[in-house]
């Protein structure tokens, strides 16, 4: 994916606590979720995060997608 200037710095901001906030439809949810990826495969324990969206069919699709991610490590 072709990730914005500030898009790709969300992502790849280590150690920090972050909220995101931004339009509908302006990539939140895809940001997070590769956010989280990037943070797992860096060793980060996904039971030491805590993600909040505004809807649950956000937290859905993100947990879909990042499951999806951790099968395929095995």
């Amino acid at each position: 994916m072709n990730w914005t200037k500030e898009q790709k710095r969300i992502i790849d901001l280590k150690n920090s606590n972050i909220l995101v906030s931004a339009a509908a439809g302006s990539g939140k949810t895809a940001v997070m979720v590769e956010r989280i990826i990037s943070l797992i495969k860096s060793g980060e324990d996904i039971d030491r995060l805590l993600v909040v969206t505004f809807t649950k069919a956000a937290a859905a699709g993100m947990k879909q997608k990042i499951q999806k991610f951790e099968q395929s490590l095995y």
